[in-house]
Parts: C-alpha cells; structure tokens; sequence
C-alpha cells in the first residue's frame, strides 16, 4: 500500500539510498518540506515544495521524483495532492509548480489533468550552471509556471 508523508530527519538517509534528494539543502534550512511516497518500508518517490521564495510568490512542488521501476502507478498523483493537502493545510489558496517547455510530456499531462493551468507568464530560461546539494550541474532549459487554485 502506497503512503505519503514528510521526511523526517530519521529517514533521510534510507531514502537518499534510493532517491535523489536534489533539494535536500534547500529542505534542511527553513522554508520546504519534502514529501515522499512509500510502499511499504521502500521510499519510491518524492516531491519538494518550496513555501517561500518562489517564482510566483506561492507555494511551489518542485523535484518530483519517481524511481523508474516504479513508474505508471500514481505515485507523481499520489505526491501532487499531497502537496496541495500541505499548502492547504498551511491556509494557503493556489499552489503551482513549473515543467519544461517542450520536454516530459508526461509531465504536462500529469499536472493538466490534475486541473494545472498555465500561469500567465513568459517561459524562463534556465541555462548554466546551478548548485545541486553542493555539486554544480549544467542546465539548459525553458521552464513553464503552471498554477492551480486550492
């Protein structure tokens, strides 16, 4: 049986065996909460969300993640209402998130059918190098902020 819940620092270690926690720095210092979805005593997904600092000034699910062999099973569902569960939680009435332009159609997909709507903006372009739990990483992408109300 799948379940989400926060990772707490007892667990951080048996998921980071199995998932990248790309924002766990981030998560450590104040402001986010990474969920993640289990099976078990297995960790088979994750998602950050960022509370402040965002680029639409809202709550934002960033590094969704789910290990490949786990796949087609609801699991990026199970995470995205269990992140607006937690932003609704903290009282807060829109939630978004942001997926690439023209990459990971699954993704658009996902978050459209989950009543995610394009929030207005121009696409960002995201190019050069960016920190990622103290390893730099090169990144070329354009971005698309998508908003959904609570």
């Amino acid at each position: 049986m799948l379940i989400v819940r926060e990772l707490t620092s007892a667990d951080v270690e048996l998921v980071d065996r199995h998932l990248p926690l790309n924002r766990l720095d981030q998560h450590t210092a104040a402001g986010s909460t990474y969920l993640v979805a289990w099976d078990g005593d297995l960790p088979v997904g994750h998602a950050h969300i960022a509370w402040s600092d965002t680029h639409l000034g809202l709550p934002e699910i960033q590094d969704v993640y789910v290990a490949p062999e786990e796949r087609r099973r609801g699991i990026a569902t199970l995470l995205t209402l269990g992140a607006e569960d937690a932003a609704r939680a903290r009282g807060h009435e829109r939630i978004s998130l942001s997926v690439s332009e023209e990459g990971n159609p699954a993704a658009r997909s996902l978050y459209g059918g989950l009543g995610y709507a394009d929030a207005g903006l121009e696409p960002v372009r995201v190019s050069g190098v960016i920190v990622l739990r103290g390893q730099p990483f090169h990144a070329d992408d354009t971005l698309v902020y998508l908003s959904k109300p609570l």
